[in-house]
């Protein structure tokens, strides 16, 4: 009987998928999904900042004079604080803990696992390399070949 690896997170609408560290391509993908799921404008929060209601001149509006729908914009940017911190490890957590909203802590993950332009260039170059010298190795099964391949 094999033993099977428990998983923190799956088979939850309401939970939003854990982040160890590891593979961050898989996560960024499952978290963009979850937020938006939760509301259409939360991923706005995540890329464009947090909402701040203002009045037609540019004043930031007190917390008395919001609308409905502004403070339910307002909201947003604790929510979606709330769900990338419920979604990170304490490891990872740590890292991100003096950024002020969701965006920054977005990109603060973003930064330290995907790296700069010249780190995601320099992976580029890394991933065609070994596109020019893939092959199916010896005591290798064309599905076992196929997932490497993919990989790359």
């Amino acid at each position: 009987m094999s033993k099977v690896k428990y998983i923190a997170e799956g088979r939850y609408l309401n939970r939003p998928p854990l982040f160890d560290g590891l593979n961050y391509y898989f996560w960024k993908g499952k978290i963009k999904l979850f937020l938006k799921s939760q509301d259409n404008d939360m991923w706005a929060v995540i890329t464009d900042g947090d909402f701040v209601p203002t009045t037609k001149k540019g004043v930031v509006k007190e917390k008395s004079a919001l609308s409905t729908d502004e403070k339910a914009q307002v909201l947003l940017n604790s929510k979606a604080r709330l769900f990338l911190s419920c979604a990170l490890t304490m490891e990872e957590n740590e890292r991100v803990d003096e950024c002020k909203n969701a965006k920054e802590v977005w990109n603060t993950l973003r930064v330290h696992h995907e790296g700069t332009s010249h780190v995601k260039e320099t992976r580029i170059d890394i991933g065609v390399r070994k596109f020019e010298v893939f092959e199916m190795s010896g005591n290798e099964t064309i599905d076992k070949m196929y997932a490497r391949f993919t990989t790359i």
